[in-house]
C-alpha cells in the first residue's frame, strides 16, 4: 500500500530515536552484552543504537518495507545486529530455545493487536522466551485518559528538515470498544492518510494480564524519564514487568 511505503520511507524522520528512550532501556537491560530483543522494530533506531552500545540485539517487525530499510541501515553495524519480518504473535515458537534478558516493544505497538485475548497471548509467549530476572518493557498511549477526556488527537509531528507533517486523529467507536486512528502523512506536496482500529489496552486490564501470568514485578511508568503514572493525566504508559 503507497501509505505503508511511504510510512517506511520517512519513518525516521517521523519518529526519531529518543535518546531518553535509550537510556532506559538501557537502565533497565542493565550493563552489556545482553540479549535483547525489539518487537515491532519499525526501522530499528532503537535496536541500532542498543547494538552500538555493545547489547546483543534481535529485531522483529510485520511489516517488509520497515525490515528491507533496517537491513540498509543496518550495514555498517558488520552483521551484529540481528532482524526478521515476523508477527509480534507466536514469539515462542519463532524463538523456541532462545532466552531474552530483555523484550522490548514501544512506540503503540501492542494495541495494533486485535483484542485482549491476543495482547493475552504476547504476554504469556514473551514470558516463556525471557530469561532468568529478563524484564518486558511495554510502551503504550494511555488510553484511560484518551477515553475519559475524549482526546480526539495526539499533537501533529513537523520535521523541517524532511519537509513533512504527520497527523494523528482518534475516534473512539464505545461499541466496537475501539479507537480508530487516522494519520495523514503531508510530504512532497501529497497526502497519504490511513485509519485502523486500535485496541484501548487499559491500565487494569494490562495490570490483570501481568499479574495472571505470574510476572513477579510490575512497574508502572509515566514517561521514559521514569516520572510516575497517573492514569488520569498521563500522556503514555511505560510497564516494565519481571519474571
Amino acid at each position: 500500500m503507497a501509505f505503508y511505503e511511504e510510512i517506511s520511507k520517512y519513518y525516521d524522520y517521523i519518529f526519531p530515536v529518543s535518546m531518553n528512550t535509550v537510556e532506559f532501556l538501557r537502565r533497565t537491560s542493565g550493563n552489556p552484552p545482553k540479549s535483547i530483543l525489539d518487537v515491532a522494530c519499525g526501522t530499528g533506531g532503537y535496536s541500532m543504537e542498543l547494538c552500538k552500545h555493545g547489547y546483543d540485539v534481535t529485531a522483529v517487525d510485520i511489516d517488509k518495507n520497515m525490515i528491507e530499510n533496517l537491513a540498509i541501515k543496518a550495514q555498517n553495524l558488520n552483521g551484529k545486529l540481528k532482524f526478521l519480518h515476523a508477527n509480534m504473535l507466536g514469539l515462542k515458537e519463532k524463538f523456541h530455545g532462545n532466552k531474552f534478558d530483555t523484550v522490548f516493544c514501544i512506540g503503540n505497538s501492542l494495541v495494533h493487536l486485535d483484542n485482549l485475548t491476543q495482547i493475552k497471548e504476547f504476554i504469556s509467549d514473551v514470558k516463556d522466551i525471557i530469561g532468568s530476572n529478563g524484564s518486558l518493557i511495554i510502551q503504550v498511549i494511555n488510553y484511560d485518559r484518551v477515553i475519559s477526556k475524549d482526546i480526539k488527537s495526539l499533537p501533529t509531528i513537523f520535521n523541517e528538515e524532511a519537509g513533512l507533517t504527520f497527523e494523528r486523529l482518534y475516534r473512539y467507536d464505545r461499541v466496537e470498544n475501539k479507537v480508530y486512528f487516522k494519520t495523514v502523512l503531508s510530504v512532497d506536496n501529497q497526502k497519504y492518510d490511513n485509519e485502523i482500529p486500535l485496541y484501548p489496552l487499559l491500565y487494569d486490564d494490562i495490570k490483570n494480564v501481568f499479574s495472571d501470568n505470574g510476572y513477579e514485578k510490575i512497574e508502572f511508568f509515566g514517561d521514559f524519564n521514569g516520572g510516575s503514572f497517573d492514569k488520569n493525566n498521563s500522556f503514555m504508559m511505560v510497564l516494565v514487568a519481571s519474571v
